[in-house]
């Protein structure tokens, strides 16, 4: 061949390249190419895979970054080494990006190249290895128990029949001291069996060479006794199955051949011997029929008697399987002439099946084999044990290496022998440094005084115990942890240590810490919501009730607030609460409660009331102080409050008239011009002059159609997609413009005119769904809302039958949605109506889920599938780290609940990126559209954009 033709077939030096990168990534090895620096020059594809670190993150590493026992101090050393041998191979660790230590074997090599000095090292992850030396050595720790506790002798011997191994009681049965004879051979030293040791090393060797099993008995007189050792002889073969040497199973026998000896001369014995050994014992011929077994035998067989066993075979009693391993095993026998030991299945008089292990022999008689005898014992225990003995080791590793508690051994002196987590977190400190310490000792303090004493304890009584112990981290962070502790005792019943588990509860604690303040707090401003609010009224009532006292109740409510919203929508009137409620923190006294009760709606309870001169005082500052200028979102803000006073005992002597005085006040002080502050007094009536405005007004706007819809969109936060919309309620009235709910939705209410307004909603609504689910396959849903009185006041449930009856609607496209207030009616009337709905099809939804009322506990009790987050608790998620998570305890809750969640008022992508990623799929907000005609949102819906992904 010419030299063209070899470098036609060489690659060239680019191609050489190519294909050595391709091979280096390959490799199932990680390659790290270092200098002398230890700097990391090169690293493959495995490397990254290995530590989860990205290529370009690794070349700027080095050694001491991922290896945590390579130190500064050490790498001379290293390098020394490596240059003087070349190569070095050694375990270590590495340290992962996300933290986890991976125990490796490194093989480095060292060269030279273009003057530079580098190591060249392969990676492998030895954690298999690793994981099994330690099940080996747990295996030769069992394996050792078991020898050491069988009341049988095991001899092991190489391939020249030396002794390797002897186990106790060598010396108590043969005579000669265990140290004596290990290492030495049969012929070399021997003993009291009358055998001799040329013949016996005889007998090894064949079971080396036949790999084989043989029983060898030993005789010999002792002290006037007749001994006799039965050794079962079995080739010990090494992981590639070549036989090593010979293992030797000893049992005393003496007796048994004794027994014997005294059956053969005394025939009369024979039966009551076989039928009182412990197991199952039989004598069959050379065609496995069997002449003779024991009452256990006729039990596994399920017969009555033994004598209904004689002349049947295995096949008359057993499945087909189990039989012919039965018969299998005496053609063994009989065939050999040897007798065998083996383990097979049988099936228990309960149909279960189980295992037996079976000892057969052929029966000689004048030199002639005439049949087999056998006995058998149940072992299904042990067995099964054994099956599973691997994959209960590999389970109880893996339970104990994935637990997030930290499992502790101690021992009578409180110190710590075991620890199941390489590194105590908490602690920031390696099991290893602190195993053989008391807890007083490290980390000590008072907390693990206490926890001390509480061992001490369960040592001492020997019953279990458990606590909770609170700590605080090094950034001032609190800890909780609970621990259970249990004694350990030994063989005598004594205690021998404890065992101490610890689960960390910190999140839980904080869990139930948001549980409560979500309950008793408004999730915006952080004041007390309406439940804490009674609470702490009815407490102040009982009080001055006992003691003669007055107090005072603000109602205070901000004028014109919707304008803000509308103007600059509701992240900058959330901002404005939120600033008014301190204002209004820091114009009262320390003891005063102050509580947003709903939207900007306010109350402040006022006890140790001197005179009416001091609310008045505190008012005309309250009033001052939200006059003077916010500034929201780089914006002047001017608004003001109006409040209503109500005085205990003058202007009501319980909670609710209290209430109702205050409120008519404010309202007294809203048509006095707002910015001020009015008393109760009996001439202001039950009605505010607005309210008697709106109600005159509300009742001739059904007649004169006044009344119009519009629907706000719902969208799948997943696929973007509509997926259905919520119906909301505007009034067009010629005097007073276009009138919001909030303003005469109460109004309606208390005059019971919400009920006729209610149905022409549903009506119009169930219409709307209907048109907009014509011709579609995936149906759209209506939200609805409905108000308490709709169900106290009117057949509800005849009127919504009715509705769908005439517009066509379909109960599955409607969502009813009710407040949580209706929830603690806690009417059997309105749980019946609920669950017919459920029973319909139709979905019943908690609108502004965990505001206001803390109504959890009765969510169990009714028929709800869905809730609806508040805006207030979806505003500041993106920019208010404590709101995320509390939003991410709201929708825990209803996931635990197993409710549909909606999040109203998602203004921004991030808020809705956020919403999904903590798990909320529906939502609805101006980010998705404000309220709209029916019109305009079926052309939304024509269009079938992705909103999720459109929007900027």
């Amino acid at each position: 061949m010419s030299n063209a033709d070899v470098n036609d077939q060489l690659l060239s030096a680019g191609d050489q390249l190519k294909v050595l990168s391709f091979a280096m990534s390959r490799i199932r090895e990680a390659i790290f190419l270092c200098d002398e620096q230890g700097r990391i020059r090169f690293v493959n594809e495995e490397s990254s895979k290995l530590l989860g670190y990205t290529d370009a993150e690794l070349l700027n590493m080095s050694v001491l970054d991922i290896d945590p026992d390579m130190t500064p101090e050490r790498w001379p050393t290293y390098w020394h080494d490596l240059q003087q041998n070349d190569t070095l191979v050694f375990e270590s660790r590495h340290q992962a990006k996300n933290g986890e230590m991976i125990p490796v074997e490194i093989k480095s090599n060292y060269f030279d190249h273009a003057g530079g000095l580098y190591s060249l090292a392969l990676v492998r992850d030895i954690t298999p290895r690793l994981a099994m030396r330690s099940k080996l050595r747990e295996q030769e720790l069992q394996y050792r128990q078991l020898v050491k506790n069988s009341p049988d002798i095991f001899i092991r011997y190489d391939q020249d029949c030396r002794r390797i191994f002897l186990s106790d009681g060598y010396e108590q049965v043969f005579g000669l001291p265990a140290l004596l004879v290990l290492g030495k051979t049969p012929t070399e030293i021997w003993g009291r069996p009358a055998m001799r040791p040329e013949l016996y090393e005889q007998r090894l060797r064949q079971v080396m060479v036949s790999g084989v099993a043989q029983q060898i008995e030993l005789e010999w007189e002792q002290d006037g006794e007749y001994v006799c050792q039965s050794l079962h002889a079995v080739p010990d073969r090494n992981v590639d199955g070549e036989v090593t040497g010979v293992l030797t199973i000893t049992r005393d026998i003496s007796q048994t051949r004794y027994a014997e000896n005294a059956i053969k001369q005394r025939d009369k014995y024979q039966n009551a011997l076989i039928e009182n050994f412990p197991f199952v014992v039989w004598f069959k011929d050379l065609d496995s029929r069997l002449l003779a077994a024991n009452s256990a035998y006729a039990r596994m067989a399920r017969v009555e008697s033994t004598e209904e066993l004689e002349g049947k075979t295995d096949f008359d009693f057993f499945p087909p399987e189990l039989a012919e391993e039965y018969v299998s095993s005496d053609r063994r026998v009989l065939e050999s002439g040897l007798p065998c030991f083996v383990v097979d299945m049988f099936e228990k008089p309960d149909g279960e099946r189980g295992w037996i292990e079976t000892y057969k022999s052929p029966v000689v008689v004048d030199d002639k084999v005439v049949g087999t005898v056998g006995f058998a014992r149940d072992v299904t225990e042990a067995k099964l044990n054994e099956d599973k003995l691997i994959q209960r080791e590999r389970e109880l590793q893996s339970l104990i290496d994935n637990t997030p508690d930290t499992i502790t051994r101690y021992d009578l002196q409180v110190r710590r022998r075991y620890i199941n987590t390489p590194k105590l977190k908490r602690l920031g400190v390696a099991t290893e440094a602190i195993l053989g310490t008391s807890p007083t000792e490290f980390p000590g303090g008072d907390i693990y005084l206490k926890y001390e004493e509480k061992i001490k304890a369960v040592i001492a009584s020997a019953t279990p115990d458990f606590f909770e112990l609170r700590g605080e981290n090094q950034d001032g962070s609190a800890w909780f942890i609970h621990v259970r502790i249990v004694p350990e005792f030994d063989d005598n019943g004594q205690v021998s240590g404890v065992l101490a588990v610890e689960r960390d509860i910190t999140e839980l604690m904080e869990y139930r810490e948001r549980i409560h303040h979500l309950a008793y707090y408004d999730a915006l401003t952080s004041l007390p919501n309406r439940t804490l609010f009674s609470d702490r009224l009815n407490q102040v009532l009982a009080d001055a009730s006992w003691h003669d006292n007055q107090f005072g109740l603000m109602m205070l409510d901000l004028d014109r607030f919707k304008e803000v919203n509308d103007s600059l929508g509701h992240q900058a009137g959330d901002a404005l609460l939120v600033a008014v409620a301190k204002r209004l923190q820091a114009s009262v006294r320390t003891y005063d409660t102050t509580a947003r009760l709903s939207g900007d709606e306010f109350a402040i309870l006022l006890p140790e009331l001197r005179n009416a001169d001091d609310l008045a005082t505190i008012a005309k500052k309250i009033n001052e102080e939200i006059a003077k200028p916010f500034t929201i979102q780089d914006k002047e803000l001017f608004i003001s409050t109006s409040i209503g006073i109500a005085i205990y005992p003058n202007d009501g002597k319980d909670s609710a008239k209290l209430f109702k005085s205050a409120d008519v006040a404010m309202y007294h002080a809203k048509n006095y011009g707002r910015n001020n502050y009015q008393f109760y007094s009996q001439e202001l009536g039950s009605k505010a002059s607005e309210y008697i405005l709106l109600g005159a007004s509300l009742r001739q706007a059904l007649k004169n159609e006044e009344f119009e819809l519009f629907y706000q969109p719902q969208v799948d936060l997943i696929s973007g997609q509509i997926i259905g919309a919520e119906a909301l309620l505007r009034w067009r009235n010629p005097q007073l413009g276009v009138v919001m709910p909030d303003r005469f939705i109460k109004v309606a209410e208390e005059s019971g005119l919400i009920v006729d307004i209610g149905e022409w909603v549903l009506r119009q609504a169930c219409a709307a769904v209907v048109s907009l689910n014509y011709g579609r396959t995936n149906p759209l849903g209506m939200a609805v809302n409905l108000s308490s009185r709709q169900f106290l006041f009117n057949d509800l449930l005849s009127s919504v039958q009715n509705i769908l009856l005439e517009t066509g609607c379909r109960p599955e496209w409607l969502k009813l949605e009710i407040t949580e207030s209706l929830l603690l009616e806690d009417s059997s009337e309105i749980i019946a109506t609920l669950s017919a709905f459920e029973n319909m099809g139709i979905t019943i939804s908690i609108d502004d889920f965990c505001t206001g009322y803390s109504a959890m506990s009765y969510l169990g009790q009714f028929p709800i599938s869905q809730v609806k987050i508040d805006r207030s608790f979806v505003r500041d998620i993106a920019i208010k780290q404590d709101k995320l998570e509390l939003i991410t305890a709201i929708i825990r809750i209803a996931h635990a609940l197993r409710l549909e969640l909606v999040a109203e008022g998602v203004e921004s992508k991030q808020q809705a990126n956020l919403l999904k990623i903590q798990g909320c799929t529906i939502a609805q907000g101006y980010y998705f559209g404000k309220p709209m005609k029916l019109s305009h949102l079926k052309l939304i819906i024509a269009d079938g954009q992705d909103l999720m992904s459109n929007r900027v």
